[in-house]
């Protein structure tokens, strides 16, 4: 995102369908969503497809989206979630992250962040993979992407309490996991 940058103007000028818009939208968010879209499938291939599945339908359905300033990124971000749950629900495929390609975010003050980035990718791909696909989804737009909890709440169509207590439980589920695995040795 560069320094003229400007998600309110970016979103008007894609609902005129102005292709300059909609290219700086799919450069700032492209790898993003196909980001999210990698820690769901652990398939780069398929990451690709689904983050462009997420761009046909934004524009397609640009025309509904009502700017509630700066809201684009989460909305395009409500896209990814579906795009993906329906890529589960019709290939019946359950998510793997390849351990050897996980790439994290950089470094924030949050010590959650910070446990989910020195962990090895056998273990970051073992603990999310025992979470819930909600559970997954939060923690990797709050501690990975790093939204707040009112923007992860729009994109997952949660409320924000509701996102809290999600994340709450999968980082005590993390905690217990890795104190079992502490406690085997």
């Amino acid at each position: 995102m560069g320094s003229d940058w400007d998600p309110e103007e970016i979103a008007s000028g894609a609902k005129r369908y102005d292709p300059d818009a909609f290219a700086a939208l799919f450069d700032t968010f492209f790898e993003k969503i196909r980001r999210y879209a990698y820690f769901h499938t652990g398939d780069e291939s398929l990451a690709d497809d689904l983050a462009s599945e997420v761009f046909s339908q934004a524009l397609e359905s640009i025309d509904g989206f009502t700017d509630r300033g700066g809201t684009i990124g989460p909305w395009l971000y409500g896209i990814a979630k579906n795009v993906v749950a329906s890529h589960f629900r019709s290939a019946a495929a359950k998510p793997t992250i390849p351990l050897e390609e996980v790439a994290l975010a950089p470094s924030g003050d949050c010590p959650e962040e910070d446990a989910l980035r020195n962990l090895s990718c056998e273990e970051l791909y073992v603990a999310l993979s025992t979470l819930s696909e909600d559970q997954r989804a939060i923690l990797l737009l709050r501690f990975i992407e790093g939204y707040d909890v009112k923007t992860v709440a729009k994109i997952v169509g949660k409320r924000p309490g509701a996102v809290r207590t999600q994340q709450h439980r999968a980082i005590a589920a993390l905690r217990e996991r890795f104190k079992a695995m502490e406690d085997d040795g």
